[in-house]
């Protein structure tokens, strides 16, 4: 409701595409933490997850950063169409947004 949109099918199908790409964000940087745990004995938690984050940190910024470029222009299309897709463009924009924010810190 921060926008003035309706809970409508549009809308509810660019959440659940969102699902998506916020569960990936997570799998990628626990697998990563994971893994960096598996191939040292003497790293602890904190450690391995400061570790996994510098190296995965950058690609999970510029996937959340392409997907916004993708859905962004979308929301400021023309005429009807772009009064259909806004709602959809900018749930899906502002849920990668979000996603990756929590990806990076929690």
């Amino acid at each position: 409701y921060l926008f003035d949109f309706s809970i409508n099918l549009l809308t509810l199908f660019a959440l659940v595409l969102s699902i998506g790409i916020v569960v990936d964000d997570a799998i990628l940087v626990v697998e990563n933490v994971e893994r960096v745990l598996s191939e040292e004995d003497d790293i602890s938690v904190r450690d391995a997850t400061i570790r996994a984050m510098k190296e995965v940190g950058g690609p999970v910024i510029a996937t959340s950063l392409i997907m916004a470029a993708v859905f962004v222009p979308v929301a400021f299309m023309g005429g009807f169409t772009g009064q259909i897709y806004q709602q959809f463009a900018i749930t899906v924009a502002i849920s990668v947004a979000l996603s990756a924010l929590m990806a990076l810190t929690f």
